[in-house]
């Protein structure tokens, strides 16, 4: 009898193994992979899900400033960096421009990340530097660099002066006038 029972217990474990490789071979593990432009879509609601922006982390974005890139640097609690994500994307699309890279500096600026630390040396001639000597990096800012050099910066939006909000200061007037700048800063990217 004892070896009848190890012979069915065995049987049974044979099976069990066979539909656990059927079961596992027929599932898909796939995950759902969140598309950049549709991240940097639920992100910033105002832009549209046809944008051209790419997620970077710090060291990519440190990497990015020493060949060309365009570099646009914010985070979506900050209300200007939407209003200058939708100009921006724009004025990209109308100039042929594929890809910006989108870095949320956020958490690197506030955890004092080392990598964060060496973007903003790289740009220290472009940054405000305030009264106690530090320098920082404000949403929004837009880099745009060209063989390793810095040929076009942009924070305008970062230091607004008054109780001035995006909805009122992006007015058609306002618009217009950024969308041509960023297309002038587009084209001579492109050259």
């Amino acid at each position: 009898m004892n070896k009848k029972v190890k012979l069915i217990l065995q049987g049974l474990l044979f099976i069990a193994i066979i539909v656990g490789f059927i079961y596992i071979g027929t599932r898909d593990f796939s995950e759902k992979v969140v598309v950049d432009n549709e991240r940097f879509d639920a992100d910033y609601t105002n832009v549209s899900k046809d944008n051209v922006f790419k997620y970077v982390n710090a060291v990519e974005t440190y990497a990015a400033l020493k060949k060309d890139a365009i570099i646009f640097m914010g985070y979506p609690a900050n209300i200007w960096s939407g209003y200058y994500a939708n100009i921006l994307n724009e004025a990209a699309k109308d100039s042929g421009i594929k890809e910006i890279l989108y870095y949320d500096f956020y958490d690197d600026r506030e955890n004092r990340n080392g990598t964060y630390q060496s973007i903003v040396l790289s740009l220290s001639n472009y940054l405000v530097t305030l009264d106690d000597g530090t320098e920082e990096i404000y949403a929004p800012t837009l880099v745009i660099v060209k063989d390793g050099k810095v040929i076009a910066f942009d924070n305008e939006t970062a230091f607004t002066k008054g109780n001035i909000t995006p909805e009122v200061y992006w007015d058609e007037y306002q618009t217009g006038i950024k969308y041509n700048n960023f297309k002038t800063m587009f084209e001579a990217y492109l050259k």
